[in-house]
């Protein structure tokens, strides 16, 4: 603590180099403004009294890139105050006098007096627009990643990347302080974090949000680009004693000019390095929270600084030196430092608003909205203010006769009310997409708890109180502890988590269990030092709460009794719970602890009456169950058009059918035939599909992987005479690319428009039969083209068999899928079943009928 606490010294002396150099730059800057004429211009432009572009104006007087002023209307020309002075003395005249030097081929000085025209400056749109990017350049970068850089280095003076963001925001902001001579104190600010800016965007680029895995195997490799950084800095810190002292340490002039030639590449480099390491590490972290923070900054930083990048390489590679305009068109060069702007700023939105350096709780609380909703009025001021420069110029503007001024200028002022409209639909989406969206959580979370009062079944009870508070509040990671036969509190459902927390356990004498027999909400801040888990609870039981992700949790009972707890993580806007939030919460929880009491008393009836008619009960509740194991909904998916059905041969049966949303655009399709009928087989088609569920999600695109992990699971769960045959495939509806495993079931068809028919038979045993060890499975593919059409069955349809024992088979089947081909899905399967039931003519259904139709649309 100590040793953080001394920290703050050196960080405060920084602040206060900073603000001085602040102060003396705005202070130079308005005086510079009050002298400046904008009225005329010179016919070139130069940088430090040296001509850098040559305007066809001063072709005529042999005037070249490369030219120095010496003198200005008798004045000697030793800073840029002489020259705005005397721009304005000559105003009147349209001419000024200048004494220019010039290096010939021999090395000698050739002094020259001219009289030079001056340019008048035309005031169009592109004359505010460039007025407006440089006054932003000029007093808000510099301001604004001072205050953000030192801001974060005093909320976490002890974090070395805290100090490295600090340089680089230090270096960002001497792009608006340049033009100063080294022998000032901004000059010798620029000088510092100009040197150290691009050494600190590859350390930063090394260490954000955790080391680069290459640094950790070859922790040498930095040096080679850390030592030429530090000679640099080094070399720059000579320059400065040497302007202020004329000390003679400085004694290395042919390096220091070998130094020199390499200095941009090297910085590229180092600046590209940034980019290299952070978009290595967006793609390779194991925590996504972190790939999703890198991920913004790398798109918003790359954006930024892209085209400058592309300018400064081109001036390398072409030898061209000076500033941007002369390496580039005017028009790419205003590009690139108007998106230069963004760097800053994303920096500052990840860094802050998502949290990626962990800053302080209380600070960032009111500074959500101002970075995202804040944004968007920014926007909506500039895009004003440009409709208003587009104006002034029309209206200014000769090129347009009266009658066109007059529509524009309406026009124009006609855009300010839509792009009003267009701000505030933004400012909604972003509240929808990302934030609280307020106007719609009272409405949601009152209905849901008058909606809970009247469900029994405990799990979509869960569920939908998961599902509806994260909705409305924007909660990713929701978890629904219930106490359990031990007195212990054990997470029932969990929403959100990578992998369920369904280990934890709360006894009855944790202190956080205590505190909820209080029926009052409990506020977690797990980096705030002050909460009260840091003070009052044991560490395991703190660690307990960090795996829930905890922010808010809410009691589940009435009065002192709690049969449950609602934990809910931070809001992904990161806004803290608010008393109406809170009111909210309590209701739902309250009517939560009724609707579990109901479903409680409802299982214990439902015993009872299972006592009671034990064989018909068992078989309903085995309807009902095996009824809701299928799809209840087939949400719409793109570029599919599916559907299902399954008719059991007595009240329950053994096939089994699913459709499943994946990540990543992946489509799963599975189909299964259970030996046997009855309960039995139904129970065993619930194994199976709680084995695919289960698996789909760890197991991704290996298919073969996942059936032999189905197949044990089946194995252990089944007896020896249970098995089934099962097909399973992964659609990508992206790339409409198949990929599958068939383990003994029939082949499902694919029709395609020119009358093929594919069956797909890769795969190998069915499952629950075999071990694992003596079963294999491999996956086969195939790319699917619009209108193609896949049909699975289970034999129950193709076996269909009528009065005389004759069997329908695939093959009548196929002929009708052929004459239905262009049917939707759904036809296609209800005339499939009509055929197969004219075939029977009324003879006994002998086994289970399922049919799966997807159709390429």
């Amino acid at each position: 603590m100590k040793k953080r606490t001394l920290l703050y010294i050196p960080a405060l002396i920084l602040f206060v180099f900073a603000l001085l150099v602040l102060l003396v730059h705005f202070s130079w800057m308005i005086e510079r403004q009050r002298t400046l004429t904008t009225d005329v211009a010179m016919p070139f432009n130069y940088n430090d009294g040296q001509v850098r572009t040559v305007y066809p104006e001063a072709e005529a007087l042999d005037i070249k890139p490369g030219d120095k002023i010496t003198v200005i209307n008798g004045r000697e020309f030793s800073r840029d105050a002489v020259w705005r002075e005397e721009l304005a003395n000559s105003k009147e005249r349209g001419t000024i006098d200048l004494v220019m030097q010039r290096k010939t081929p021999d090395g000698q000085t050739e002094t020259r007096n001219l009289t030079v025209p001056l340019v008048r400056v035309e005031k169009n749109f592109g004359y505010y627009t460039t007025r407006a990017v440089g006054f932003t350049y000029t007093y808000f970068v510099p301001a604004f990643c001072i205050f953000v850089g030192f801001w974060v280095v005093f909320v976490r003076v002890h974090d070395p990347l805290a100090w490295l963001l600090l340089l680089i925001m230090l270096g960002f902001a001497c792009i608006g302080l340049e033009g100063y001579g080294p022998g000032n104190i901004i000059g010798t600010f620029t000088q510092i974090f100009f040197s150290t800016w691009a050494l600190a965007m590859f350390l930063f680029g090394v260490y954000f949000p955790e080391r680069l895995s290459l640094d950790v195997k070859f922790p040498w490799l930095k040096w080679v680009l850390i030592v030429p950084f530090g000679f640099q800095i080094v070399l720059g810190f000579l320059g400065i004693l040497k302007t202020f002292t004329g000390s003679a340490l400085f004694v290395l002039p042919a390096l220091d000019r070998i130094f020199d030639v390499i200095v941009v590449p090297l910085n590229a480099l180092g600046i590209g390095m940034f980019f290299a390491c952070l978009g290595y590490k967006s793609g390779t972290l194991q925590n996504l929270d972190a790939r999703r923070r890198l991920k913004l900054m790398v798109y918003g930083t790359s954006i930024a600084m892209l085209p400058s990048f592309l300018i400064i390489l081109y001036g390398i590679f072409a030898g061209i030196k000076g500033s941007f305009f002369d390496r580039a068109p005017a028009w790419f060069a205003f590009l690139a430092l108007a998106l230069m702007l963004v760097f800053p700023l994303t920096m500052a939105y990840v860094i802050i608003v998502h949290r990626a350096m962990d800053v302080s709780v209380v600070i960032r609380q009111g500074l959500q909205y101002a970075f995202a909703r804040g944004g968007v009025r920014i926007l909506q001021l500039v895009a004003v203010v440009a409709v208003i420069l587009g104006v002034i110029w029309i209206f200014r503007s000769d090129r347009f006769r009266l009658v066109e001024q007059v529509g524009f200028v309406a026009g124009g002022f006609a855009l300010v009310p839509l792009i009003d409209y267009a701000a505030k639909n933004l400012r909604v989406w972003i509240d929808r997409k990302f934030f609280r969206e307020a106007y719609n959580a009272e409405q949601i979370l009152s209905e849901l708890s008058e909606d809970v009062r009247t469900m029994v079944e405990t799990k979509p009870l869960l569920e939908t109180v998961s599902t509806r508070i994260a909705e409305s509040l924007h909660v990713p990671q929701i978890a629904l502890l219930l106490k359990n036969g031990n007195n212990e509190f054990q997470p029932a459902y969990a929403l959100g988590y990578e992998n369920p927390p369904l280990e934890i356990e709360f006894s009855e004498a944790d202190k956080t269990v205590e505190k909820l027999r209080r029926n009052e909400p409990l506020t977690i801040y797990q980096d705030d030092e002050d909460s009260w888990i840091n003070d009052e609870i044991e560490k395991e039981e703190r660690e307990k709460l960090q795996k829930l992700n905890s922010q808010l949790l809410l009691p589940i009972g009435a009065k002192d009794s709690l049969s449950g707890v609602i934990s809910l993580s931070p809001k992904r806007s990161e806004e803290p719970y608010t008393p109406n939030d809170l009111r909210l919460l309590k209701s739902v929880a309250a009517q939560t602890a009724v609707a579990l009491e109901n479903s409680r008393l409802t299982e214990a009836i439902a015993r009872e009456a299972a006592q009671k008619e034990r064989l018909n009960r068992e078989l309903e509740i085995a309807r009902e169950v095996q009824e809701r194991l299928f799809p209840q909904e087939l949400p719409p998916t793109e570029g599919l058009d599916y559907t299902g059905a399954c008719r059991p041969a007595l009240g329950v049966g053994g096939d089994y059918y699913d459709f499943l949303e994946l990540p990543e655009g992946k489509f799963g399709i599975a189909i299964g035939d259970v030996s046997g009928k009855g309960i039995g087989a139904s129970l065993m088609m619930a194994s199976l599909q709680a084995s695919l569920r289960g698996q789909a999600i760890h197991c991704g695109s290996n298919l073969a992987e996942l059936m032999k992990h189905v197949n044990t699971l089946v194995y252990d769960a089944s007896t020896s005479n249970r098995y089934a045959t099962f097909f399973y495939a992964q659609l990508d509806t992206r790339t409409r690319k198949l990929t599958y495993v068939n383990a003994g079931h029939n082949p499902p068809f694919v029709l395609r428009k020119n009358g093929d028919v594919l069956r797909l038979e890769e795969g190998g045993a069915v499952v629950g039969m075999l071990p694992s060890m003596f079963v294999n499975y491999t996956q086969g593919d195939i790319e699917l083209e619009a209108g193609d059409v896949l049909v699975g069955f289970t034999d129950g349809i193709s076996e269909a068999m009528n009065p005389a024992e004759e069997e329908w088979g695939e093959d009548a089947m196929l002929e009708e899928l052929k004459n239905v081909y262009e049917l939707p899905a759904e036809e296609i399967l209800n005339h499939i079943v009509v055929c197969a039931d004219r075939f029977a003519n009324g003879a006994k259904q002998h086994d289970d009928m399922t049919m799966i139709i997807i159709k390429i649309i």
